[in-house]
């Protein structure tokens, strides 16, 4: 499973580790991506929310009908990275640099 961004018929921007399948996508623990102010009250950034705050597990695993996304892109690093860390692995993929080399 990959993590993707998905943009629902509802308006909905979700990030979640994603599985396709020939009528429904199986989404890992989708969550919602909304603009919220920073602690100053000053500029915006964007945050998450769980997508299925009220489930009675903090794994979800949801299918949805093909019908109700948009479209599906790969999100820019910081949001996939930020993910990660909430609600997925926890793990942060470093950016690829390919001005470094590797002197032996």
């Amino acid at each position: 499973m990959s993590v993707m961004l998905l943009r629902l018929t509802t308006g909905e921007d979700i990030v979640a580790e994603i599985k396709e399948n020939k009528n429904t996508i199986t989404l890992e623990n989708p969550a919602v991506l909304m603009p919220m102010r920073d602690a100053g009250g000053g500029n915006m950034q964007m945050g998450f929310g769980p997508w299925v705050p009220f489930a009675a597990s903090s794994k979800v695993k949801v299918d949805i009908d093909r019908e109700k996304v948009m479209f599906i892109i790969e999100p820019n690093s910081d949001i996939a990275n930020n993910y990660r860390q909430a609600f997925g692995s926890g793990i942060v993929v470093p950016p690829k640099s390919t001005t470094q080399q590797v002197l032996t």
